[in-house]
């Protein structure tokens, strides 16, 4: 397997197929975001490819813009290689591509009150803890979708320093106009999230 930085291409073609497939309109960001956050340097779309080109699996990483704490924005891997471990040795390599003391933070949606839905926003938790991420004390709400924070680090830094720099890689891309009508970092306890709407940028 071969971790590595994807093309234009590649990345368009696993927008318009795996992640499509993957994630709602409403926690997926427009492609041409992710183009524009990759031209201005912040942004890192992982593919890992069998040794026959074939794709397993993504992370795309949105880097903080003094460096040094990164987002997984998303983490994907094809509906026909699911359950086979590469998720876990996704992560576990695109940790090795970065500083030892990066931090790396993640949002993975919260459940909701609904029995089946919430049996698999429960195992994805699961993974992520079996995984080496720590569950942080505080929620967020991203275009009205209620998300789990978690965060890999060793050592974990304060959360006060964590909710910080999570509020300034989303205030980096929005301005603060935008980034209070449409994020909530940290969504504060019975707090309820904003009505749901696609990731815009106007």
């Amino acid at each position: 397997m071969n971790l590595r930085i994807m093309t234009p291409e590649e990345l368009e073609k696993a927008y318009g197929t795996d992640l499509r497939e993957a994630f709602p309109p409403a926690e997926l960001k427009p492609l041409s975001a992710m183009e524009r956050m990759r031209e201005r340097g912040v942004y890192d779309p992982w593919g890992l490819f069998a040794e026959g080109g074939e794709a397993l699996g993504y992370a795309l990483l949105w880097k903080h813009p003094e460096g040094r704490c990164i987002l997984l924005d998303y983490l994907c891997v094809p509906r026909t290689r699911r359950g086979g471990g590469i998720g876990g040795r996704l992560l576990a390599l695109m940790r090795e591509k970065y500083p030892a003391d990066t931090v790396f933070l993640g949002e993975s949606e919260a459940p909701g009150g609904d029995p089946a839905a919430d049996a698999l926003i429960l195992r994805r938790l699961d993974f992520y803890r079996r995984s080496g991420a720590a569950l942080l004390g505080y929620d967020t709400a991203l275009f009205g979708v209620h998300f789990k924070t978690i965060c890999w680090a060793d050592p974990l830094p304060e959360e006060t320093e964590l909710l910080r720099r999570h509020q300034e890689i989303y205030l980096s891309q929005f301005g603060r106009e935008r980034y209070d009508r449409y994020i909530q970092i940290p969504l504060a306890p019975g707090e309820a999230p904003r009505p749901v709407s696609d990731w815009t940028e106007e």
